[in-house]
């Protein structure tokens, strides 16, 4: 799959493409948004590693089932 990283006055978002357009068609994110990058993935948990190892952020912890 393929993930996008898009960023705005609010923060970045990681999503799908195809979710990407609708959130914005809702307002969630902001039509000015801009494409920071794409990551390639097998799921979202690790699109999450992936965006987090990408920003410096500390190492993605996946909320509990």
């Amino acid at each position: 799959m393929i993930f996008e990283v898009w960023e705005d006055e609010e923060g970045t978002t990681l999503s799908t493409a195809n979710n990407i357009v609708d959130l914005k068609n809702k307002g969630l994110l902001s039509k000015n948004a801009k494409l920071l990058y794409k990551i390639e993935a097998s799921d979202y948990e690790e699109a999450m590693i992936k965006h987090h190892n990408k920003m410096g952020w500390e190492k993605y912890k996946p909320m509990k089932k």
